[in-house]
């Protein structure tokens, strides 16, 4: 295959970006970096979460895709096809972006530190002893609905932030004839961020705990 016009065969490989289309490329490139490290790291927590909480475990994962991804995909679909109706596109791109980074902050500084409080352990438990040991999967979401909520908004990122809101955008400012080199350096990107990501992870986890923090 021949390289893009200008490039040398070692630039067309690794970056086959014109100089004036750096001022485009580059942001995209940082935005879905950006993107595809916070779905790495959401990703390996959210099932974390939940397999390790409380009268929890890995039978409660197919309650949540039936019981909670689903309906949640719905109701997301319902109002990004409600904001894409009123609003312009960069618009609902905010809008969305904003509602995960609220929740992603209320999370980390009410939801989870308070969980021992906010979690129905004791209405769960009831539940526990009089329904039969099939639901205990969907008791389990309940109990941990934090958790839950995580998971869920975890999901969410992907579908709509990543795929949805991201690709629509790039193949709206992006012509065929240019996405044939600018979605190979995205890959890339998603696969820089995948590493590095889960560097991050394994470095977090070999420092050892201390009580004194307010997010435990």
């Amino acid at each position: 295959m021949s390289a893009p016009t200008g490039f040398g065969k070692i630039r067309s490989l690794f970056w086959p970006i014109y100089a004036n289309e750096h001022k485009k490329f580059v942001p995209m490139f940082l935005i879905f970096f950006l993107i595809c490290f916070n779905y790495n790291i959401l990703r390996a927590t959210k099932d974390a979460l939940i397999v390790t909480a409380p009268s929890s475990g890995a039978e409660a994962l197919p309650f949540l895709k039936v019981w909670a991804i689903l309906p949640a995909a719905l109701f997301f679909t319902f109002i990004f096809t409600r904001l894409s109706n009123r609003l312009s596109r960069e618009r609902v791109y905010y809008v969305l972006m904003s509602i995960f980074l609220v929740f992603f902050v209320i999370f980390a500084t009410v939801l989870f530190p308070f969980r021992d409080t906010l979690h129905p352990h004791a209405l769960a438990d009831q539940w526990q002893e009089i329904l039969p040991k099939g639901f205990n999967g969907l008791i389990a979401i309940f109990r941990n609905w934090t958790y839950t909520t995580f998971y869920i908004m975890s999901e969410m990122w992907s579908t709509m932030i990543m795929t949805v809101l991201f690709w629509g955008f790039a193949n709206e400012v992006t012509s065929f004839r240019n996405g044939k080199r600018y979605y190979a350096i995205l890959a890339l990107g998603a696969n820089l961020a995948t590493i590095l990501s889960g560097r991050l992870s394994s470095v977090v986890c070999q420092h050892q705990y201390n009580p004194s923090l307010p997010f435990r």
